[in-house]
């Protein structure tokens, strides 16, 4: 198997109690995109609203994302992780879902020359992360509250719309890291690590 500079990041989604993060290993040849797909993979987002990586969060004058006429950033497709993460504890924010604008602080943690066997994978975590749509850290608080202490109406109205069964919660100190790597392989296509 042959050997690749790696770069272990910790990313963390910034204003949750309890703190959701996950401590992923990628090859430092991935571009910006494939380091979106792989944080969406880790956290269990369904990669369906727009994303922004920057020094200063949304709207970063150097901001790196998907651009677009509103959206004038440099292509996530084309810049390497590698031109900004050079250097243990450098950092860069993640922003995903412009509406509830969820904010994860990415920060460099190790660099290593390691054999890989796949594209990316989770070496560590800690809770779930919000459901798509639950309306920010406002709606994540809400929604953890109501299965913790809200009435039987209420925790049957967001089992509804989670898709869950009637005795079925969301659990958020629940994490699977066997799950998350099982998702991140699900969509890392052969050659991504080249």
């Amino acid at each position: 198997m042959p050997r690749f500079k790696t770069l272990q990041l910790k990313i963390t989604l910034l204003e949750t109690k309890p703190s959701v993060w996950r401590r992923i290993v990628v090859p430092a040849g991935f571009s910006f995109y494939q380091l979106h797909r792989a944080i969406q993979a880790a956290f269990g987002w369904e990669n369906s609203h727009l994303f922004e990586f920057g020094k200063q969060g949304l709207s970063d004058p150097d901001g790196i994302g998907i651009p677009n006429d509103e959206m004038p950033v440099k292509d996530a497709r084309r810049v390497k992780i590698s031109t900004i993460f050079r250097k243990v504890n450098d950092k860069f924010t993640y922003v995903y879902d412009f509406g509830d604008h969820w904010q994860h602080q990415v920060v460099l943690e190790e660099i290593t020359d390691k054999e890989i066997y796949t594209a990316y994978y989770c070496i560590g975590g800690k809770n779930e992360c919000p459901p798509e749509d639950v309306g920010s850290t406002h709606g994540y608080r809400e929604m953890a509250d109501t299965f913790a202490h809200g009435t039987t109406a209420e925790k049957r109205s967001y089992r509804q719309w989670l898709g869950l069964r009637s005795n079925e919660d969301w659990d958020p100190a629940y994490y699977n890291q066997r799950e998350v790597n099982k998702r991140m392989a699900l969509i890392a296509p052969a050659g991504w690590m080249f």
